[in-house]
């Protein structure tokens, strides 16, 4: 017992000033005095398990952490692994998002180029599997990830987040106006392909082009806001919902079965009726139908929230009148 107090004491010590906060500070936070905090920090006094609670969730780090192991040798430790893990989580969803649009792009552009049909389908096939692989493979790790690193201490500092709030809005604009850029190239394929001198390339190969610098683009978004989840260690911390959890898996299931529905069209699109000039069109449809459903379900369970909150407030305030 004595060695868990004298732990609990260092940790209470070590997290406070990684908080740059006062005992007086943390005093106010957990409503007692400042010489109760000063009693636990020396080893005099031991917080009750309400207080417990309330250190834990003030710096973000688990009771058995604050309690049984070092914090801040443990920090470093998680702060590297957090790190390694969001950085590559990041790095291989935006490459994922990217190939799987270059799947359709490279249909458009090995047409174009007067590739036949059944060799560019086979591309599609091939690099869109990997694409859907990718993903896969990417939520498996962050799920583990997650079950075992349920609470993240917030290590990154205060310049490190300016930093990246600074680079955001250029981010940003760099993957809108790539995605603009190919705009302006898929809506003008007739006009370069009248313009150039050779007819080497066919109209379709200028929408390749457009779907190349969607994908390109998309990317650098995706990248973009993954970077900002990374930093968003209270998000990460913050435990959903089970009404959020069953909101997110009806949108997974619902998502799911729309983009099937959609490979499904656009296979026989593709080899029962050689549609290929506008097979390709399923898939963002898809895109935007699983945006709506996650939207639906995602603001029906905000809603919900919102009126148990209203309850909860009208009872405690009946209660408190009695």
């Amino acid at each position: 017992m004595s060695e868990m107090i004298s732990t609990l004491s260092e940790n209470l010590q070590y997290y406070r000033k990684r908080e740059e906060m006062t005992q007086e500070q943390l005093a106010e936070r957990l409503q007692v005095s400042r010489q109760t905090i000063s009693k636990w920090e020396s080893g005099a006094a031991y917080p009750e398990t309400e207080k417990l609670l309330q250190l834990c969730e003030i710096f973000s780090c688990s009771m058995d952490v604050l309690m049984r192991q070092n914090a801040s040798k443990l920090a470093v430790e998680d702060n590297l692994k957090h790190r390694e893990h969001m950085e590559k989580r990041r790095k291989w969803i935006s490459i994922g998002i990217t190939t799987l649009i270059s799947a359709v792009a490279l249909v458009e552009l090995l047409t174009g180029s007067g590739v036949p049909e059944p060799i560019a389908d086979m591309v599609f096939m091939a690099v869109g599997i990997v694409g859907i692989l990718i993903l896969v493979v990417q939520g498996i790790r962050h799920d583990n990830y997650k079950k075992k690193h349920p609470v993240v201490q917030a290590f990154y500092t205060k310049e490190e987040k300016e930093s990246f709030d600074e680079k955001f809005p250029v981010r940003i604009a760099t993957g809108i106006g790539i995605l603009l850029m190919g705009g302006l190239i898929g809506m003008n394929g007739e006009y370069f392909e009248e313009m150039l001198p050779f007819k080497r390339f066919s109209e379709d190969f200028y929408y390749g082009i457009f779907l190349l610098l969607a994908a390109i683009g998309v990317g650098v978004l995706a990248h973009t806001g993954l970077g900002k989840d990374k930093y968003d260690i209270e998000a990460y911390n913050k435990e959903e919902s089970a009404d959020r959890k069953r909101a997110n898996e009806k949108t997974g299931v619902w998502c799911g079965c729309i983009m099937l529905t959609a490979t499904i069209i656009f296979m026989v699109m593709e080899f029962m009726f050689q549609l290929w000039k506008i097979s390709w069109v399923v898939f963002p449809i898809g895109g935007v139908l699983c945006g709506m459903v996650a939207l639906i379900f995602q603001f029906k369970t905000g809603i919900d929230d919102i009126f148990k909150d209203e309850i909860a407030k009208d009872e405690t305030g009946m209660e408190n009148k009695k």
